[in-house]
């Protein structure tokens, strides 16, 4: 449902997973969920919650083609992270992702994703496909540092802080 307190105990959990060595500067004050302020990072993820497709293409042509396919999830999710594998940027931007979902029963998917894009100065054509990699389940399914996902949900929330975002009872 993307409560406060279920997304506060997903990432909890999520933060859990990690070892203090696994940080970078360890400090016993500053590892793990501790420090961040997820009520701010749960209304930013809540703004952030969709359906996501398989396969979607977008543009902002007034007579472009837009589709999307089969929805890749059963339930509404919340993109948390990405991590780009391998990129091209060219006439055509195309990558390779890998990426982190928050699902609505609060479990974690890994996802690769598959993006091309086509732009100039005043439109664009975005094709993507997403497929499901498996459930993340265990700290040997973790693809990202810890600091590098503290710094997305940190992120997130600079519209908050600029009072540009919507503002949702959870």
């Amino acid at each position: 449902m993307f409560t406060e307190k279920e997304m506060s105990d997903a990432l909890k959990w999520l933060f859990d997973l990690y070892q203090p060595e696994d940080y970078e500067a360890y400090d016993e004050e500053e590892v793990g969920s501790e420090v961040l302020c997820l009520p701010e990072i749960c209304m930013a993820l809540r703004d952030k919650v969709g359906t996501p497709y398989e396969y979607t293409i977008r543009t902002n042509l007034d007579r472009g083609f837009e589709y999307r396919g089969k929805e890749l999830f059963v339930q509404r999710a919340c993109l948390l992270y990405t991590d780009m594998e391998i990129s091209v940027f060219d006439m055509v931007d195309t990558s390779y992702n890998r990426e982190l979902w928050l699902l609505e029963d609060m479990s974690f998917a890994i996802v690769h994703n598959v993006s091309m894009v086509v732009k100039s100065e005043d439109y664009y054509y975005t094709t993507e496909y997403r497929s499901i990699v498996k459930l993340l389940k265990e700290r040997d399914d973790l693809f990202f540092t810890p600091e590098s996902l503290m710094e997305e949900l940190d992120d997130m929330c600079i519209p908050q802080w600029e009072s540009e975002a919507t503002i949702y009872e959870l």
